[in-house]
Formats: C-alpha cells, sequence, structure tokens
C-alpha cells in the first residue's frame, strides 16, 4: 500500500471514529442534554465539518462525497443552531458559580454588606439562569427530536462516501490553515468591541482544522495560539453577556452586580484586543511596530498578562 492510501484510510478510520461519537452525543443530547454532553457535540460538529470542508477543495460538486458534505454541513448548522443557547446559558452558570466561590474564597472574618449583596445578586440570577436553561433544554430536545432522522441520514452519507476516492491526498495541511486565517483576517484591518465576537466565530472553523492536524507540530503550535485567540475573546463576551443578562428584568435589584461585571467585561475588553493583534500578526507573519499597534487597535496596549475574571472581580469587592 503506498503512502497516499495510507493516508486516505487513516483519515477514514478518524472520520469514522469521529461520526460514531457525533452519533452517540446526538442520541445522548436528545434525551438529556448535560452541560458537558452539549459542549462535546458542539466541538465534534465542529471538528467533522471543518474535517470534511478541507476535501471540498478538489472535487467536483455534482459528486456523491461533496454533496455528502455539504449536506452534514447544512445539519451541523441546523444542529449547532439548535444547540448553541443551551451552551450559553451553561458559559454563564458556569462563570457566575466561579465568581462566586471567589468570594467565599477571599472572605475571611467580616465581609463588607456591599460584598454580601452582590453575592445574593450573583445566587438570584445563577438561579434565574438555570431556571432559563431548563426551558431551553426542553426545547433542544424537541428540535433534535424533530431533525434526528435527518442528522442520522447525513452522517450515513459521509461514511457511505468514504469508499470514494479523497481529493486532499497529500495535502499541506500548515499551508492551508494559514491561508484559510489569513482570508479571514483581512476581513478585520482593525479589532474593537464590535467585531471581535464575529471574528472568534469565523476563526472556529479553522483553529478546528489546525487541533485535527495536531500531530504536525506546526499545526499543533497554530492551534494552540488559535486557542489562546478564541479562549480571550470568548471571556470578553461572556463577562459582556452576563452583564447584559444581570439587568434584563432587575435593573434595580441587580444593578451592583451589573457594574461589577460591566468592569470585569472592560478589563476582559482589554486584554482580548491585545491578544488578537499580537496573535494575529504572529500568524499572518506580519511585525507590526508598537506605535502602529496602538494605532490599529485605537488605544494603548495592556502590557500585562491576562487575568482570571473571577479573582479580578473579587478584588474589586474586596
Amino acid at each position: 500500500m503506498n503512502s497516499s492510501k495510507r493516508s486516505d484510510r487513516a483519515v477514514s478510520i478518524t472520520m469514522s471514529d469521529r461520526l460514531g461519537e457525533w452519533r452517540r452525543l446526538v442520541d445522548c443530547c436528545g434525551r438529556r442534554p448535560t452541560r458537558k454532553r452539549v459542549h462535546a457535540l458542539r466541538v465534534v460538529t465542529l471538528r467533522l465539518q471543518a474535517e470534511l470542508d478541507i476535501h471540498l477543495a478538489d472535487l467536483p460538486r455534482a459528486s456523491h462525497r461533496a454533496q455528502a458534505i455539504l449536506e452534514f454541513s447544512r445539519q451541523g448548522e441546523k444542529l449547532r443552531g439548535a444547540l448553541g443557547p443551551v451552551r450559553e446559558f451553561d458559559v454563564w452558570i458556569s462563570k457566575l458559580q466561579g465568581l462566586r466561590a471567589s468570594f467565599a474564597e477571599s472572605a475571611a472574618g467580616y465581609v463588607p454588606q456591599t460584598t454580601r449583596e452582590c453575592i445574593r445578586q450573583i445566587e438570584r440570577l445563577e438561579l434565574r439562569l438555570k431556571e432559563k436553561r431548563r426551558r431551553l433544554e426542553k426545547k433542544l430536545v424537541v428540535a433534535i427530536g424533530k431533525r434526528k432522522g435527518d442528522f442520522a441520514a447525513a452522517a450515513d452519507e459521509i461514511d457511505l462516501s468514504m469508499d470514494e476516492p479523497a481529493g486532499d491526498a497529500g495535502v499541506d495541511a500548515v499551508s492551508v490553515i494559514r491561508t484559510r486565517f489569513a482570508e479571514v483576517a483581512k476581513d478585520f484591518p482593525a479589532f474593537d468591541a464590535e467585531n471581535l465576537h464575529d471574528f472568534r466565530k469565523r476563526i472556529k472553523m479553522v483553529r478546528y482544522l489546525a487541533e485535527i492536524h495536531a500531530a504536525d507540530p506546526a499545526c499543533g503550535r497554530i492551534a494552540a495560539q488559535m486557542k489562546k485567540l478564541q479562549s480571550a475573546i470568548g471571556e470578553w463576551h461572556d463577562w459582556q453577556a452576563l452583564a447584559r443578562e444581570a439587568l434584563r428584568g432587575h435593573r434595580v435589584k441587580s444593578k451592583d452586580l451589573a457594574e461589577l461585571l460591566d468592569s470585569v467585561a472592560a478589563e476582559s475588553l482589554e486584554s482580548a484586543l491585545a491578544t488578537c493583534h499580537s496573535i494575529t500578526a504572529r500568524l499572518i507573519g506580519e511585525r507590526t511596530a508598537p506605535a502602529e499597534a496602538s494605532h490599529v487597535l485605537g488605544r494603548k496596549l495592556p502590557t500585562r498578562s491576562n487575568q482570571d475574571s473571577s479573582e479580578a472581580a473579587g478584588r474589586k469587592l474586596a
């Protein structure tokens, strides 16, 4: 067996294993979508989409494999759309629990009234989010039940199409990943609070593609950098969304908490902007001078390293 056939067979085995895990998680989430299951299904769906997408480049669109990939991608988008709201609430609840725990750890002896009140506001918001999450969970179960047949059929077609020769044998994964990242980055000449979240969503597929090929050290390094990039943006976006949620319907009762979350979000934004600039410049080979960097971001770049936002919030109420 030549190297190309061995490579294609390895991809097929990996794809088959991933599809098996995807089917299992679809079934599990269709019965009881726990936090871990929802997160795992979103991740494996994106990884499958990223892995399949790279096969499309050299395939005739009329071929069985190309049509199977396109259909799976459509079904994957519908599934991710259904999972997204539940996952968002899971992240918010987890962050609030971490914030509350950080206060409990730092509380020694006398606890200021403002701190006690903020803890109570965290608990109220957490309960409200959990109730909303339960309602969304029920909707998710119904949504998966309605489309379960379509999801299974799309996965089956991918399995069947594996008998066709792959269109990307010998592809240079590093080159493809860098090119795709550069194509996204060129649409974001400057980063700000208005476009960071969109940038994070656009590069998610590229990150998973790098992780799939992480056995290549160069791809592994790119994957690590992109994970750091996405984590920094996600940290800011989650705190910002939580601050807005804290005020929704409870503008007086949760005002202190909303102000605290706004402050944490502002710190996270500065860190995310600095991380976006430095990592993007590194990945696309730019060498921007510090003075130019300040101009691009429209603000002075923070020099401190990323800090845990829960700890920062704890210090603000100490």
